[in-house]
C-alpha cells in the first residue's frame, strides 16, 4: 500500500504541474491573442486550439501508451508542453498570432497524454480504492489553482521584461521539465506479458462502444461538464476585463478561485461517489452548475463572477470525476485503451468546439445568453440520465455500486 500511496502522490503532483500549465495558458492566451488582433472573436481561438489538440490526440495517445507504456506517453506529452511554451514566447516576440495558435495546439497535445494520469491512478490501486484514487490525483489541481497565478507573475516580472506576457510562458517550459522529473520517479507495475500464442482481441467497433449505456452516460456527463465549464471559463477574462472594465489581476483572481473550486472538492468526491454512486453525484454537479448560471445572469459585479465560477468549478468536479469512475463499467481489460481514448476524444472534441465558439458567442449573443446555452446542455443531460437509469434498472440485478 505504501507504493500505491507514493505513486498516487507523484501522479497528483504531475496533475498539479499539468494544471498549473493549463491554467496559465487559458488565463493568458485570450489576453495575448486580443493584444495581437484586437478582436474578441479571434481572442479565444488559441485556447480552443489547445482543446482541439487534446481531442485530436486523445485516441492516438491512448493507443501509443498501449503499445509503448504509460511512462513513454507521459514523457512525450511533457515534451510537447515544453515546445508549446517555447513557441508561445517566440510568438509574443514576433507578434505572430498563427504561431501562438500553434503553441497552444502543442500544449493541448501535452494535455491529451497527461489526461491519462487519472486512469493510471486506478491501474496502480486496488479495485476497492479506484474512486478515491481518481479523486486524489484530481486533487493536485488545488495546488495549481493556488500557485499558478503567483508563479505566472513571478516569471513575468523576472524574464523578458518589458515584453508583455513573454516571461509568463517561460513558466510552461519550466513546468514541463518538472513533469519529466515526476514521471521518472513514478514506479508503475510491470506491463502484463502475454503468452507467445496469445492472439489480441480485435478492438470493438466504434458504434458498438457508442451504443453501450454506461459509455453514453459516462461520456456525455463528462462532456457536458467540460463543455459547459470551458465555454464559460474561456469567455470570463474577456467579459471581466474587456466588457466590464475590471483589471487583468481581478480576472486572474476569478480564474484562480475557479481553478481551486474545480479541484478542492476532490478531497471528498471519491468518498461521496463510493457512498452515493456516480449518478447521484452527476446530478448534484448539474444542480450546482444550474445555480452558477443563475448567479451569472443576475449581474456583472465582481462577486457575481466569483460565485458563478466557483460553483461551476465544483459542479465540474462532481460530474467529471463521477463520469470517469462510471466509464470503468463500459469496457473490459483488453478494450481499456480503445474505450478510454474514444471517451476523451468525445469529451475534449466537443469541449474544444465550445471553446472555439466562446469568444464569437460572447461577441454576438452576450454573457446572459451564453449561460442560457449552458442551461440547455444541462436539460439535455437530464434526459440522458433518466434513460440510463431506466435501462440500468431494467437490466440484470447484479449492478456495480459505482452506477447505483
Amino acid at each position: 500500500m505504501d507504493n500505491v500511496k507514493r505513486n498516487l502522490f507523484l501522479l497528483s503532483m504531475a496533475q498539479f504541474v499539468l494544471l498549473a500549465s493549463v491554467v496559465t495558458v487559458i488565463t493568458y492566451s485570450s489576453l495575448v491573442a486580443k493584444m495581437m488582433t484586437g478582436d474578441n472573436a479571434l481572442a479565444t481561438i488559441p485556447a480552443a486550439t489547445a482543446f482541439l489538440a487534446t481531442a485530436a490526440f486523445a485516441f492516438p495517445a491512448s493507443m501509443f501508451m498501449k503499445r509503448f507504456g504509460r511512462k513513454a506517453g507521459f514523457y512525450t506529452g511533457a515534451t510537447f508542453g515544453g515546445i508549446g511554451g517555447l513557441l508561445a514566447v517566440i510568438s509574443i516576440y514576433t507578434n505572430n498570432y498563427f504561431l501562438l495558435c500553434l503553441a497552444t495546439f502543442s500544449h493541448g497535445t501535452y494535455q491529451s497524454f497527461a489526461n491519462y494520469y487519472r486512469f493510471t491512478a486506478m491501474e496502480v490501486s486496488p479495485k476497492s480504492y479506484h474512486k478515491q484514487a481518481v479523486s486524489y490525483v484530481i486533487l493536485g489541481g488545488v495546488l495549481a489553482g493556488l500557485s499558478a497565478p503567483t508563479l505566472a507573475r513571478l516569471f513575468e516580472s523576472n524574464y523578458f521584461e518589458p515584453v508583455v506576457y513573454a516571461g509568463t510562458y517561460c513558466l510552461i517550459i519550466f513546468l514541463s521539465l518538472v513533469a519529466c522529473t515526476l514521471i521518472y520517479l513514478i514506479k508503475l507495475p510491470p506491463r502484463k506479458k502475454l503468452p507467445d500464442d496469445h492472439v489480441p482481441a480485435a478492438n470493438p467497433k466504434v458504434m458498438d462502444v457508442l451504443k453501450r449505456p454506461a459509455f453514453i452516460c459516462a461520456s456525455l456527463s463528462a462532456t457536458a461538464a467540460y463543455l459547459s465549464m470551458s465555454f464559460i471559463m474561456t469567455a470570463t477574462p474577456l467579459e471581466v476585463v474587456e466588457v466590464c472594465g475590471f483589471l487583468v489581476e481581478e480576472a486572474a483572481g476569478v480564474i484562480q478561485w475557479h481553478s481551486i473550486s474545480m479541484f478542492a472538492p476532490a478531497i471528498i468526491t471519491g468518498t461521496l461517489i463510493a457512498r452515493f454512486g456516480s449518478i447521484k453525484m452527476i446530478l448534484g454537479g448539474m444542480i450546482l452548475m444550474l445555480v452558477s448560471t443563475l448567479i451569472a445572469k443576475a449581474g456583472v459585479e465582481l462577486y457575481n463572477f466569483y460565485a458563478a465560477l466557483v460553483l461551476i468549478g465544483i459542479g465540474w468536479n462532481f460530474m467529471f470525476t463521477a463520469g470517469t469512475t462510471l466509464l470503468e463499467h463500459a469496457y473490459n481489460e483488453e478494450e481499456k485503451a480503445y474505450v478510454q481514448g474514444l471517451n476523451d476524444f468525445v469529451v475534449f472534441g466537443l469541449s474544444g468546439l465550445a471553446t472555439l465558439s466562446s469568444g464569437f458567442m460572447l461577441d454576438r449573443v452576450g454573457w446572459d445568453n451564453m449561460n442560457n446555452i449552458v442551461i440547455g446542455v444541462l436539460v439535455l443531460l437530464v434526459f440522458v440520465i433518466l434513460w440510463f437509469v431506466k435501462v440500468r434498472d431494467g437490466g440484470p440485478k447484479n449492478r456495480s455500486e459505482a452506477i447505483i
